[in-house]
């Protein structure tokens, strides 16, 4: 994997939003794919995608730094799983954007779900790369509340970058932090260290707080999203922590319309871990699916 010394992608445009201005960048052309991140590593979506350019090609993805990440500011002290889908519906009004398709990941994945009840009359399709929906199974439960808590504790004491490298390695492994050293950007450990006060004080609280719960979907939801939908996996996730099997049973079983995808050798991190699979997936899946 090789495209020079360093790969960042510059969001040089703003857009403002209900209390945030959102950073964002268009790279590519073609039909729109909004671009939502995890926690933490605000780049870990579109930097790693260039490591397979063929998507650039036909899509024009919309990268945007979420309220309080890298440069994006948030103008107070909480933001709601459905704010932060209501932000990304203001960015694609902003740009004009009636119809889009989605790329979503992890804490982002939950955001884009959300997205997705909220206003599925703009998701055209959705590649769901691991959407971190509140575990239920015990096991699940307990391991994912060992690795906040571990890490909670290092950011109590200070420690910014100690927690949040912490919280990835308890949930993809160790093999992680060196992907995310090779397929993100030359600086991203200080982009890290600054931006894990939101990941601990804003997006955790957030899905904490978040209403939805997978064995109440039905109860929940009125009306099942029936767009396309791509829901990957790491063949490796369970491994580092177990709940991924949990989700994307549940997206295979309550979706119909839900078609599969595995990504070998890679954790929950899959696309720092392997992005050119994830590429070929979601150029697939695009294609599959095109707007026209």
């Amino acid at each position: 994997m090789y495209i020079g010394r360093d790969w960042s992608i510059e969001h040089n445009q703003r857009a403002k939003v209900k209390n945030a201005e959102l950073r964002y960048a268009l790279v590519g052309s073609g039909e729109p794919v909004l671009c939502i991140h995890g926690t933490n590593i605000a780049d870990s979506l579109i930097t790693p995608l260039q490591f397979y350019p063929q998507l650039f090609e036909k899509y024009q993805f919309i990268s945007y730094y979420r309220a309080g990440y890298n440069g994006s500011t948030l103008e107070k002290d909480s933001l709601s799983i459905e704010e932060g889908a209501e932000h990304a519906k203001q960015l694609l009004e902003h740009l004009g954007i009636e119809k889009t398709h989605i790329l979503a990941f992890s804490f982002g994945g939950v955001i884009g779900f959300q997205f997705m009840l909220s206003y599925p009359e703009m998701v055209h399709s959705a590649i769901l790369l691991e959407p971190y929906l509140p575990r239920e199974a015990p096991e699940a439960v307990e391991a994912n509340v060992n690795a906040f808590n571990r890490a909670m504790d290092l950011f109590k004491a200070g420690d910014r970058l100690g927690a949040a490298q912490r919280y990835m390695v308890d949930v993809c492994g160790h093999s992680f932090l060196s992907a995310v050293d090779m397929t993100n950007p030359i600086d991203v450990w200080d982009r890290v260290a600054v931006d894990a006060n939101i990941a601990f004080t804003i997006d955790f609280p957030a899905i904490s707080n978040w209403g939805f719960r997978m064995s109440e979907a039905d109860r929940l939801v009125e009306k099942k999203p029936t767009m396309p939908i791509l829901a990957a996996m790491g063949l490796d996730s369970e491994a580092a922590m177990p709940g991924f099997r949990e989700t994307q049973q549940f997206l295979m079983d309550w979706l119909p319309q839900a078609e599969r995808c595995g990504i070998m050798n890679a954790t929950h991190g899959m696309q720092s871990m392997n992005p050119v699979e994830v590429g070929q997936a979601a150029l697939a899946f695009l294609q599959k699916h095109p707007m026209d």
